[in-house]
């Protein structure tokens, strides 16, 4: 309960923080959620930066999981002039590549089933960063996998951070991975 209802939002705010996010970047949120890591970057944006969010939208991975609900937590927070929700799928995503400072997911890569699909989410990922820009996962399975595929395609300068008593579920530690185009 800790790490839901309090953790995962030190990690976040933490994470962003060590970050130092341009204002004017461009962002990438896979799995969006509840937008927890897209309001966290957005409030450090200023137009024309801006983090879009991208989800399936599935209440089997997350309650009350919906594009409108997200939409306005978004505007409650006076960020819709720096964010944009749309409904797409991480193994296919509808961008050119090259485009974004940043490619972000927190706690959303594990749920694609099974490994295949992890690989095409994080190719996919990757195909978008721009060259020099970062990528950063926050996730509680599958960090490992997630480091071979991006060495896999080059990616540089990768770590993996514990996150500790903030990010305990069920045994499990939640993980930081930060990679570098």
């Amino acid at each position: 309960m800790h790490t839901s209802l309090i953790g995962k939002y030190r990690i976040i705010k933490k994470v962003v923080a060590g970050l130092n996010i341009e204002k004017n970047a461009q962002i990438l949120d896979l799995g969006t959620g509840h937008g927890a890591f897209l309001i966290e970057i957005a409030r450090h944006l200023q137009h024309p930066g801006k983090i879009i969010g991208i989800d399936i939208w599935n209440k089997q991975d997350q309650a009350n999981n919906s594009f409108e609900n997200t939409k306005k937590l978004i505007v409650e927070q006076q960020l819709a002039d720096v964010s944009e929700l749309l409904t797409a799928d991480m193994v296919k995503l509808p961008f050119e590549g090259n485009n974004f400072n940043y490619v972000v997911a927190s706690l959303s890569i594990h749920n694609i089933k099974p490994a295949y699909k992890r690989q095409a989410a994080i190719q996919e990922a990757f195909r978008v960063l721009k060259k020099g820009g970062r990528m950063v996962i926050i996730d509680i399975e599958h960090v490992g996998e997630y480091q071979k595929f991006l060495q896999q395609l080059g990616a540089k300068e990768i770590s993996i951070s514990n996150t500790g008593i903030n990010g305990m579920y069920a045994g499990l530690f939640t993980k930081v991975l930060i990679a570098k185009k």
